[in-house]
């Protein structure tokens, strides 16, 4: 694969939370939430990122927040557009006199449909050439999984809107999944347990407040308690009271993704499934953070998980090195892509 020289080029990790934005040469520069404001009479952006997120759940006024992506796939493409122009310029400190090469993660397992709208939202907010990668793939990588090994290793990455699944071998996904479920699906589970059980109503950041505060999938495992009287400016009825339940409520959110692995599992040569099982499979993502997700998973699946080192960066690490040696992107030798 043939670059022109003079191209700039970028590594972006464009999750459902979060936007990482790496170029090359000069490493990570962009680290922002995926949340863009518009002043809703003339829809004129006025607030990315750690900004506009500081505007949610508030109400503010003649202002909507959007959250560009859910599921880890484009939601509202116009706001993606917007959103991604903004970050590709601040990465980059000017507007490029010649458009970019992107490599960026895409859902494992993605459609036609969302690999196109990812794709035509980058060419659209200034990239040239657009190099996709699996997200699976690209954690792995970033998690330092060896490419050119032909002993299968399984990969788990959970963001905040999709869970994706690999087995890799060779620098290839010999099977995986992707899973419209995450860190978000987890803050609303709580946010309609709260109000359900306790008649309190908080928005989803105060929901991951209490994820992070109380992210645990045990009781034991729970570092910091949070009180009713927390939750809502006023409430009288809670003053004192503990929010129980928190670490039940994940522990049964999260089955059905060990179970998603599980059938993977169950689909594999009995060869490859016998190498997963002799060495150790890689949880990343913001999801990795909960206190006993690796237990739960190892318990589930009667293997060995492990957090990786940096599981919120596993994802930008490993396009950063996709991008370093774009040589790689081919069906010889390490393979990068599917």
């Amino acid at each position: 694969m043939r670059l022109l020289p003079w191209k700039q080029k970028l590594a972006i990790d464009l999750g459902t939370a979060t936007c990482h934005i790496s170029v090359q040469g000069a490493g990570l520069v962009v680290r922002e939430p995926t949340v863009i404001a518009f002043e809703t009479d003339k829809r004129r952006p006025i607030a990315y990122g750690s900004q506009a997120k500081q505007m949610l759940d508030r109400e503010v006024s003649d202002v909507e927040v959007v959250r560009p992506l859910a599921g880890g796939v484009v939601a509202d493409f116009d706001s993606t557009v917007i959103f991604l122009r903004h970050l590709i310029h601040q990465a980059l400190g000017h507007r490029p006199l010649f458009a970019p090469t992107v490599v960026v993660g895409e859902p494992t397992r993605a459609t036609q449909v969302e690999r196109r709208a990812l794709m035509n939202a980058l060419k659209a907010a200034g990239a040239g050439e657009v190099i996709t990668v699996p997200r699976a793939l690209a954690s792995a990588i970033g998690a330092g999984i060896p490419m050119d090994q032909p002993q299968c290793r399984l990969m788990v990455n959970m963001g905040a809107g999709s869970t994706d699944i690999g087995v890799i071998s060779m620098g290839m996904i010999a099977a995986g999944e992707s899973l419209h479920f995450g860190g978000d699906d987890l803050d609303d589970t709580i946010r309609r347990y709260v109000q359900r059980r306790y008649r309190i109503t908080i928005g989803s950041a105060r929901a991951e407040d209490i994820k992070i505060m109380a992210g645990a999938l045990s009781a034991d495992l729970v570092s910091e308690q949070v009180r009713l009287s927390d939750l809502q400016e006023g409430e009288s009825n809670g003053s004192g009271q503990k929010l129980e339940g928190i670490a039940e409520l994940m522990r049964a959110s999260l089955k059905p993704v060990a179970s998603e692995v599980l059938w993977i599992l169950d689909s594999l040569p009995e060869r490859q499934l016998d190498e997963i099982t002799q060495v150790e499979s890689i949880l990343s993502g913001g999801c990795a953070q909960l206190r006993g997700i690796t237990e739960l998973f190892s318990d589930e699946l009667a293997l060995h998980f492990t957090a990786a080192p940096d599981p919120i960066s596993c994802t930008i690490l490993g396009l950063e090195a996709i991008m370093n040696d774009l040589e790689a992107l081919s069906l010889d030798g390490r393979r990068f892509t599917r």
